[in-house]
């Protein structure tokens, strides 16, 4: 599924990002995405997380190869969750980068939302990064409302 437009510009937005999986016997996990590169197919986004912080993410998503990732503006919760099939990669220079603007990002925009950095820090580490590369076959609206759970570009 490609990603249009409206969502190249959401992602350029301030964002959190939340990753979820299912081990092979179903046991939910989740965890904080730390940064994302859009694929230039628009077809595929690498989510990158913290394997030290989050050390259920990794196995599962090598197990099933599945993934969801949910994007949201924490300055209106606009928010987009992505599902599609994965496979994961050790992070490089250019994901610890994005990682990093992702994480001054979130943090600047929570602060001036009035969270306090100290309060923000422990949800942000790209400690022992990894990256999962998800190819999109689903996208939802998930921004609180009518249209919360709708396949995007669904009519109602």
């Amino acid at each position: 599924m490609r990603l249009d437009d409206k969502l190249l510009d959401f992602f350029k937005r301030p964002l959190m990002c939340i990753v979820a999986v299912a081990d092979e016997a179903r046991r939910p996990s989740a965890g904080r995405g730390v940064g994302f590169h859009v694929g230039e197919d628009r077809e595929t986004i690498d989510v990158i997380f913290s394997a030290w912080q989050w050390p259920r993410l990794e196995p599962a998503i090598r197990q099933t190869g599945r993934v969801a990732a949910t994007f949201v503006s924490p300055s209106d919760y606009v928010s987009f969750q992505l599902k599609g099939s994965a496979v994961m990669r050790d992070a490089d220079a250019r994901d610890d980068e994005a990682a990093q603007h992702f994480m001054a990002r979130a943090t600047g925009e929570l602060e001036g939302l009035g969270v306090p950095r100290d309060i923000i820090a422990p949800w942000l580490t790209a400690r022992e990064a990894r990256v999962a590369r998800l190819t999109v076959s689903e996208i939802y609206i998930q921004t609180p409302g009518p249209l919360a759970g709708m396949l995007a570009g669904a009519r109602s």
